[in-house]
């Protein structure tokens, strides 16, 4: 038997794909004259297998069709072509594997072991029908003949890539079934695959238009998000975040927007069990996590769901939900969006999907009241390397380990270079947002001079140094208690507090686990009062905000 492998994530199939597939399973690769000498050992192909790459990949630009309709999709087009050429095909679902010199080689030996080692391609038995040049290289370096597909035609015929037709549906969203040129393009198993499906054009369309998105689905190139997500989810914080927000929530509709990998969810279907819980994330990643929590049970018989949303979107009917939980979301509508207007329009959306009577729920970094007071910042000299401050590093492993060995006060003079100059250099922010510091020495010690708010951003961004330049793109100090009190109460929420209970309600506080292990005898913060610098308290870590819709 001979084969023709065809790997790809098989987004769409095409015409062309489909003319191409007749053409060269009908005529012995010897005599299609762009073959090697490799190609003619192959003879007379009569089983196509389709390796369908990233199948456990979705929710990104790159992957915008799941697996499932994929495979459908691929079935759908096989049987036509199998059956008007009496040759036959296997599917296969290969796991995503990175962009490797290994690429080539993990397929074979995926589909090698799916099929407990009946299928074994090799460049004797097999060819290869693909496009991509790295990719076309690897199986070349392996021996495999390889037919370049689109890559093959003379460049002014050459049709559209998968890729590309896939982009164009998405600019013209729910119009796509009128466009003649989607209609040439597309092969006739896909068209009635989405006329089947019609959410996966729409998917398609609302990934490939949100700008907050890179092509891997995330929000960031440059986020670790196996140590963030320790970061954000540990047991202990996990359990901290919900009593904050406990308060908050009434039965019904819960929704957790920005709800990475779903922990928080994990104790409100323990303590509200009948009630329906949606979490809302934008990145693959993460909601590829919340996927797995799901299936492992760690939700128990309460009903869980999850979307790919932008929170900037409309996600909700007016009045149609009981509880809004933001953790840790609110900074990073502010950071990655336009700032105050991003967030003030988020906050408006809220009081809409609210039902009165409902809630909201937030828990954030924070910033101080005052923020433009001058402070004097002291920070250990001592206790690392001051060379090097500003030295470049390739990946963020090499740079996590470098500014580790850095002082504090070293890495100050880092942060002050680093935080938000990507998005100053980008025109996202202005001239204003830049660190701006004085050195004065007082009584025989170092300190820098600037503003509360910018004390307060060094503060809370100076260990995070696994993911230093994501970072870098995040605001954390932006308003205080009054601003939030005063946006909140602007969009129709009145904020729940209770003096006789502070650790419940609208609030803000400093995490005493951060003072012990990330400030004390590494940082310390004064102000000048008459010639002496007097210590003052540090700035508030967290903020929690209940509010009722009214």
């Amino acid at each position: 038997m001979k084969y023709l492998l065809f790997p790809g994530r098989h987004l769409v199939n095409t015409r062309f794909q489909e003319e191409y597939l007749t053409r060269v399973l009908q005529v012995p690769l010897d005599r299609l004259a762009f073959h090697d000498e490799a190609a003619a050992r192959a003879g007379l192909l009569d089983t196509v297998v389709f390796a369908i790459t990233s199948a456990n990949r979705e929710n990104s630009r790159f992957n915008a069709v799941p697996f499932f309709v994929r495979a459908i999709g691929v079935d759908r087009f096989a049987r036509g072509v199998s059956a008007a050429l009496g040759t036959s095909y296997r599917v296969f679902g290969i796991p995503h594997f990175p962009p490797t010199k290994r690429f080539a080689r993990n397929i074979v030996q995926e589909i090698e072991e799916q099929t407990e080692g009946r299928l074994e391609l090799t460049p004797e038995n097999a060819a290869v029908v693909c496009s991509t040049p790295d990719v076309i290289e690897q199986f070349q370096a392996l021996g495999f003949a390889v037919l370049p597909a689109e890559l093959g035609e003379p460049e002014e015929m050459r049709p559209l890539t998968p890729i590309r037709v896939l982009q164009r549906a998405a600019t013209l969203g729910d119009a796509w079934r009128d466009d003649p040129e989607l209609r040439r393009s597309l092969a006739p198993a896909t068209f009635s695959l989405w006329n089947d499906f019609p959410e996966v054009p729409r998917r398609v369309a609302r990934l490939f238009r949100d700008p907050l998105l890179n092509d891997s689905g995330d929000l960031t190139g440059t986020r670790n998000y196996a140590v963030y997500t320790w970061g954000m989810s540990r047991p202990d914080l996990i359990e901290r975040k919900y009593q904050d927000v406990r308060p908050a929530i009434v039965e019904g509709r819960i929704v957790d927007e920005g709800c990475a990998d779903g922990a928080l969810l994990v104790p409100i279907a323990r303590d509200f069990p009948d009630s329906d819980l949606i979490g809302i994330e934008i990145t693959g990643e993460y909601l590829a996590q919340c996927h797995e929590r799901r299936r492992r049970g760690d939700f128990g018989g309460t009903y869980t769901h999850f979307h790919q949303r932008n929170l900037m979107e409309d996600l909700f009917e007016p009045g149609s939900i009981d509880t809004t939980l933001c953790n840790s979301t609110t900074h990073e509508i502010w950071s990655y969006g336009d700032g105050a207007a991003s967030l003030v329009a988020y906050l408006e959306r809220k009081a809409r999907q609210t039902r009165v009577g409902g809630r909201i729920g937030i828990r954030d970094v924070v910033g101080s009241e005052g923020p433009d007071r001058q402070v004097f910042l002291w920070c250990d000299c001592d206790d690392g390397s001051n060379e090097d401050v500003h030295k470049e590093m390739a990946n963020e492993t090499d740079l996590a380990r470098h500014l580790k060995g850095l002082s504090t006060a070293a890495r100050f003079r880092r942060f002050a270079r680093d935080f938000l100059s990507e998005d100053r250099a980008a025109g996202r922010r202005g001239p204003e947002s830049a660190i701006a510091f004085d050195e004065r020495r007082v009584a025989g010690r170092d300190y820098f001079v600037l503003r509360l708010k910018d004390a307060a951003e060094f503060l809370g961004h100076k260990d995070y140094l696994e993911n230093w330049r994501s970072e870098m793109h995040e605001e954390f100090a932006f308003w205080g208690l009054s601003a939030w009190k005063q946006a909140l109460s602007r969009v129709g929420f009145r904020l729940l507090e209770t003096p006789a209970s502070p650790d419940l309600g609208t609030r803000v506080y400093v995490n005493p686990w951060i003072v012990e292990n990330r400030y004390q005898g590494k940082v310390g913060l004064f102000a000048l009062e008459g010639a002496d610098l007097r210590p003052i308290d540090w700035p508030p870590t967290n903020i929690v905000l209940v509010g009722e819709k009214v």
